[in-house]
């Protein structure tokens, strides 16, 4: 690990190949979820943690990057619903909201799907030109692995696709960010999209970006 900003960032602590294993981690916190409730699956992986007091005490212990975001009406709602149904603080049920947010990850290995919180794997950011990948199988259920995909030098930041979708790489700069700000509330800073970032947005802030991509929708 290694302090990228306010937060602990996944770095490699020697020379690695292609190939090789970075991470083998079971989750924390897990559910599963059916098809038609994949955009409730953070929300789901949010009450089944409120709903055990061992799987409560286990997340709220753990050392979990927290992005904050202004919520919503509807978010508070259901925040203070949920305050209520398990008798939890909201001032720390609203923490704990966003460091679900900010870390859980999709899984999906044969006929399991859902979402949990995995907090070595959570440490590698995102990059539309990553190093590595995230992997399962049967052997080991509920397990994430994490692969390099190219040789990363000793110091190097580990990063992979958060979209896990080699269509999503070949996208502009527009169409990736516009989808990580809507999926993930966040523009990415790697040294591709830095790169590639267009003269008409090389200005802008977060918020100016998210209206730019608002006009442009519109």
């Amino acid at each position: 690990m290694a302090q990228w900003g306010n937060e602990k960032q996944l770095v490699a602590s020697a020379d690695v190949e292609k190939g090789v294993l970075l991470a083998a981690e079971y989750p924390i916190a897990f559910v599963a979820i059916e098809p038609d409730e994949e955009d409730l699956g953070p929300l789901l992986l949010l009450e089944s943690i409120l709903a055990s007091d061992e799987t409560f005490a286990r997340v709220s212990a753990e050392d979990l990057k927290m992005t904050l975001w202004r919520l919503g009406t509807h978010d508070l709602e259901i925040l203070e619903g949920l305050a209520r149904k398990y008798k939890r603080n909201p001032k720390k049920l609203t923490q704990l909201y966003h460091r679900v947010a900010a870390n859980n990850i999709r899984y999906s290995q044969g006929g399991t799907q859902g979402y949990g919180i995995w907090p070595i794997v959570s440490r590698s950011n995102h990059s539309c030109d990553p190093n590595a990948k995230l992997g399962a199988n049967a052997q080991q259920p509920l397990a994430e692995l994490l692969l390099a995909t190219r040789p990363i030098p000793n110091g190097a930041a580990i990063c992979w696709n958060y979209l896990a979708d080699e269509a999503f790489l070949a996208l502009n700069w527009f169409e990736r960010n516009a989808q990580l700000l809507k999926d993930f509330r966040f523009l990415c800073r790697c040294s591709r999209c830095e790169a590639e970032r267009p003269p008409q947005v090389a200005g802008l802030s977060k918020e100016g970006i998210a209206a730019y991509f608002k006009r442009g929708a519109a």
